[in-house]
C-alpha cells in the first residue's frame, strides 16, 4: 500500500536520535500516525502542505516545534482525522496526545529559557525620556520592531542588527543633547494673538467676519482653518494655550480639533486636543508639547458651510453656523526647573561658559544658543569618573557592583587623552552606557527571577519604562519577592497616571488600535469620518479598558456589556441621544443602541475593515485571534484575495460563497467567515447599517440627507452558521451562542495575551497548564481584570524565565 511506502520516511528521522525520539518512544506514536495521518499527509497528497515524510523532528527549532504543536491541537480538538475518515478510538487518541504532549512540554521548556529580550523602540524612547527628563520622539529613528503573538515586546522577535545599534546611538545623542540646559534659561513667552492678526487679516470680509467685541468668526472647516501664523514656538517644550470662543448662529456647541506642527507642505502634524464651544461661550486651557517653529491650527466642525452663499452675501450676512474666537493666549515654555533633571544627572552642578569663539560673537550678537556654551571642570579627572559612576548607577537595572562603571570611565579617560574636551568625553561615555547591554536588554537568568528582574518586568509591563526609586528600593532589599509587597507595588503602579501607558500600549497591540491609520474610509462613502471621530473611537476603547481595570469589572464585559464610554461626538455617530460634552463618561446602553462589548466599538470595526468594505474575512480572523485565542492558519501561497465591489452590485457574502466552493479554501473559511458575518451590521467607520453604502447609480439616494454621494445599496445580512452548526441571525445571537457560551475560554485567551505582553516571551506549549490555572482561578472569583493581572504577576509565568 502507498501508506507503507511513506512510513520509512516518517520513522527514520526519529531513529536517528532526534529530540522527539529522546523524549518519548516512537513506538507509541508510530501506529497512530501510520493508521490515521500518513494516508493524506505524505509526498503524494500532502494535504494542507503537511508531508510527514519531510517533517523535521528537531523540536529545538521553533518552526518545527510549532508544526508539531499544530498537529497536537488538531488531533486533540478532534479536527483530525477529518470526520469523513475513520475516527480513532478514545484510548488510542489519548495515548497519542499524552505521549506527544510530554515531548512538546520538554522541548518548549528548553527553548524558552534561552531568549534574550531587548527593549523595543517605544520602551527605549520612554526609558531615555524618563531618565533624562525630556520628551523627545526617538522611536521613529529606530527600525520597526518584530512581533510575536501580536506583540512587539516578545524577545524572540527583537533582534539587534548593526544598523539598529547605529540608529540607537543616534537617538541617544539626540536625547542627551535635548537634556542639556546650557546658558541662561529661555525667556518665558506670554503672548496674546488675535485671530485677525498678520496674514489672517486678509480673510476678514472674504471668508471670516469680525464682530464688535473683537471676536473673529469662521464659517468653514477646511479652506481657511484658523492658523495662528503670528505665533511660532521659539524653543521646544510644553506650552499652555488658552482659547476663548462660542458657537455663532447655532443653538448647539461647535466642535473643534486643535493641531500643531510647522504646517508646510509634507510636514507632520499632531492632533493635540478636541474641544467644543457652546453658544454661551467657553474657555479652554490646553498644555501641549511643541517643537521649535511649531504653530497652532484650529479646525472647526462646520460641515454645513455653503461656499456659494457665503460668496454671494458675504460673511457679515451669511446665516449659517460659525465659530467665533477671541484672541489666543500662549504661555511657555513651561519649565519645571533649569537646568533640568537630565542635565543635573549628566553634569551635576558643574558650570558652563561660552566657548572662545562664542565669546567673541556675543560682543555683537544678541542671539544665544546651547552650542555657544560648554561644560567645564577644574578637576576633570575627579569630576568625570564621579559623574559617570552616578550615571551608570541610575541606568543599570540590576544589583550594583563596584566595578560596573569602570569600562565607561576608561573610555572617558581615553577620550580626554586623545584631546577631546571634557563635555564631549562625558557624552561619549554616556552614549556607550545607554547603548550597552545594561540598558538595551533585560537581565534575566533562567529559572526563578531575582527581585531586580521582577521589578523590571513589572515596571515595563505597567509603565513601559525603568523602575522608579520606590520599586528600586524594594528590589535592592529583596522585599519585592514577598507576595504581599509585590501585590502592593502592582496596585501602586496601576493607580499611578503612568499606567495609562499600559492601557494605551496593550490595547494598541492586543486590539490592533495602532493600525487605525492603515486605511482611510472612502470620503465619498463615509464623509462623516474625520480626525475628531477617529480620536473619539480610540478614546472609547481605551477608557472602556481603564474602567474595567480600575473598577475590577469582569472581563466578560469585553464580550458584551450594557454600558460603554462615550462623548458627544461618538454618541452622535452611534445615534445615542443625551450625551453632551467632549469628556468621556460611562453611558448605559439600550438594546436598540446595538452596542455593548468591544466588538461594537467603532475603533475595532475600523481597524478590521478597509476603506470601502466591511471585510468579513479580516474581521472574522481578528475575532478568532484577539477574542477567541484561536488564530487561523495563513492562506496557502498564491491564494487570491477577495476584492470588494464598491458599486454594490455584488456583496462580499456572495463573493465569499463562490470563494468557499474550493475545498482548500472552505476548511478555513468555515471558521473565519461566521464571526465576520455577525459584524456586517456595522460599517467600516463603526456606524450601524441596515444597508450597504454604494456608489452605484442604480441605487436610491438616502432620505433626509443632502450633499452626500453615496447611495443606499443592498440590504445587510448578518446571519451565519458556525463550523459546529450554531446558527445566528445577528451579532447579538452570535455573542450568546458562541462568545458567552464559554466565557472562560475568553478569560484564557486574554490571560495568554497579557502573559506574553508582561513576560516578554511567547507563550508556548509548556505554559498551557499554568495559563489555564490563572484563568480558572480568576474566572471562579469574579473574573475581574485587576484580579487577573494580580494572579498573573504572582504566577510562575511572570516570576520565572
Amino acid at each position: 500500500m502507498r501508506r507503507s511506502s511513506a512510513l520509512p520516511r516518517l520513522i527514520f528521522p526519529w531513529l536517528l536520535g532526534t529530540v522527539l525520539l529522546c523524549a518519548e518512544t516512537p513506538k507509541d506514536l508510530r501506529p497512530f500516525i501510520e493508521k490515521h495521518c500518513v494516508d493524506c499527509h505524505d509526498a503524494d497528497e500532502a494535504k494542507g502542505g503537511l508531508d510527514f515524510g519531510k517533517l523535521p523532528a528537531d523540536l529545538g527549532q521553533p518552526d518545527t516545534l510549532a508544526k508539531w504543536v499544530r498537529i497536537f491541537d488538531r488531533v486533540d480538538q478532534g479536527e483530525m482525522p477529518p470526520k469523513k475518515k475513520a475516527r480513532p478510538e478514545a484510548g488510542e487518541k489519548t495515548a497519542f496526545t499524552k505521549t506527544l504532549a510530554a515531548t512538546l512540554v520538554t522541548a518548549d521548556r528548553a527553548n524558552k529559557a534561552t531568549v534574550l529580550r531587548r527593549l523595543n523602540r517605544n520602551e527605549f524612547e520612554q526609558t531615555l525620556n524618563d531618565l533624562l527628563g525630556i520628551n523627545e520622539e526617538l522611536a521613529p529613528m529606530l527600525p520597526e520592531d518584530g512581533r510575536a503573538q501580536g506583540f512587539d515586546k516578545v524577545g524572540e522577535a527583537l533582534d539587534l542588527s548593526s544598523v539598529h545599534l547605529q540608529r540607537a546611538m543616534d537617538a541617544v545623542r539626540q536625547a542627551l543633547n535635548a537634556a542639556m540646559n546650557k546658558g541662561e534659561a529661555p525667556a518665558r513667552l506670554d503672548q496674546t494673538i488675535a485671530f485677525d492678526a498678520g496674514r489672517n487679516a486678509t480673510h476678514i470680509g472674504k471668508s471670516w467676519h469680525k464682530l464688535a467685541d473683537g471676536s473673529v468668526v469662521t464659517f468653514n472647516e477646511a479652506t481657511y482653518p484658523a492658523l495662528m501664523a503670528e505665533f511660532e514656538a521659539p524653543v521646544p517644550g510644553n506650552y499652555r494655550i488658552t482659547l476663548q470662543g462660542r458657537a455663532y448662529q447655532s443653538d448647539k456647541p461647535i466642535l473643534a480639533t486643535i493641531f500643531s506642527g510647522p504646517f508646510f507642505t509634507g510636514s507632520p502634524t499632531r492632533l493635540q486636543s478636541v474641544q467644543e464651544f457652546p453658544p454661551s461661550g467657553g474657555e479652554v486651557k490646553i498644555e501641549m508639547p511643541l517643537k521649535a517653529r511649531d504653530k497652532v491650527r484650529i479646525f472647526p466642525d462646520l460641515r454645513a458651510f455653503d461656499y456659494n452663499l457665503n460668496q454671494k452675501v458675504g460673511p457679515a450676512k451669511y446665516p449659517g453656523p460659525g465659530l467665533a474666537m477671541k484672541p489666543m493666549r500662549v504661555e511657555g515654555p513651561l519649565l519645571p526647573q533649569w537646568p533640568g533633571l537630565g542635565h543635573k544627572l549628566m553634569f551635576g552642578d558643574l558650570p558652563n561658559a561660552p566657548t572662545a569663539e562664542a565669546a567673541r560673537r556675543m560682543k555683537y550678537e544678541k542671539r544665544r544658543t546651547q552650542q555657544m556654551y560648554e561644560i567645564t571642570s577644574a578637576q576633570p579627572s575627579i569630576d568625570g569618573p564621579k559623574l559617570i559612576k552616578d550615571f551608570v548607577a541610575k541606568v543599570v537595572r540590576a544589583q550594583a557592583t563596584p566595578t560596573q562603571a569602570d569600562p565607561y570611565v576608561r573610555l572617558f579617560e581615553a577620550e580626554l587623552k586623545d584631546g577631546t574636551n571634557f563635555e564631549e568625553a562625558l557624552l561619549t561615555a554616556y552614549t556607550a552606557v545607554l547603548c550597552s547591554p545594561a540598558n538595551l536588554y533585560f537581565h534575566e537568568q533562567p529559572g526563578r527571577l531575582d527581585a531586580w528582574a521582577v521589578a523590571c518586568r513589572l515596571s515595563y509591563m505597567l509603565w513601559g519604562t525603568v523602575p522608579d526609586e520606590e520599586l528600586r528600593r524594594h528590589a535592592a532589599s529583596g522585599n519585592l519577592l514577598k507576595p504581599a509587597t509585590l501585590r502592593a507595588q502592582t496596585d501602586r503602579l496601576l493607580d499611578d497616571p503612568r499606567a495609562r501607558r499600559f492601557v494605551r500600549d496593550f490595547t494598541d497591540q492586543w486590539l490592533s488600535l495602532r493600525n487605525i491609520d492603515a486605511t482611510t474610509p472612502d470620503k465619498q462613502l463615509y464623509p462623516e469620518y474625520d480626525d475628531a471621530l477617529k480620536a473619539a473611537m480610540l478614546d472609547e476603547t481605551r477608557t472602556f479598558f481603564s474602567e474595567v481595570l480600575t473598577k475590577n469589572l469582569s472581563v466578560t464585559d469585553f464580550l458584551d456589556s450594557d454600558w460603554t464610554m462615550l462623548n458627544n461626538r461618538l454618541a452622535r455617530h452611534y445615534g445615542i441621544a443625551g450625551v453632551e460634552g467632549v469628556a468621556f463618561r460611562k453611558v448605559a446602553l439600550k438594546p436598540e443602541d446595538h452596542r455593548g462589548g468591544l466588538l461594537t466599538h467603532a475603533s475595532i470595526l475600523k481597524v478590521s475593515a478597509n476603506g470601502n468594505n466591511t471585510s468579513p474575512v479580516v474581521r472574522g480572523a481578528w475575532v478568532l485571534d484577539r477574542i477567541l485565542g484561536t488564530p487561523p492558519s495563513p492562506p496557502p501561497p498564491g491564494t487570491p484575495g477577495v476584492e470588494p465591489d464598491i458599486r454594490g452590485a455584488t456583496t462580499l457574502r456572495q463573493m465569499l460563497e463562490k470563494h468557499r466552493s474550493t475545498e482548500s479554501c472552505n476548511s478555513c473559511h468555515a471558521k473565519i467567515d461566521p464571526p465576520g458575518f455577525a459584524l456586517e451590521s456595522y460599517d467600516v467607520a463603526g456606524g450601524w447599517q441596515t444597508h450597504y453604502r454604494s456608489l452605484g447609480r442604480q441605487f436610491k439616494s438616502p432620505p433626509n440627507l443632502k450633499r452626500v454621494q453615496w447611495r443606499v445599496g443592498p440590504p445587510v445580512d448578518a446571519s451565519g452558521v458556525t463550523e459546529d452548526g450554531k446558527a445566528f441571525a445577528d451579532l447579538s445571537e452570535f455573542k450568546q451562542k458562541v462568545l458567552l457560551a464559554d466565557p472562560e475560554a475568553f478569560t484564557l485567551a486574554l490571560t495568554r495575551k497579557l502573559a506574553a505582553y508582561g513576560s516578554g516571551r511567547a507563550m508556548g506549549f509548556s505554559d498551557r497548564e499554568e495559563l489555564r490555572r490563572i484563568a480558572h482561578e480568576t474566572f471562579t472569583r469574579g473574573n475581574g481584570l485587576r484580579d487577573l493581572l494580580h494572579n498573573l504577576v504572582q504566577s510562575d509565568l511572570f516570576l520565572t524565565k
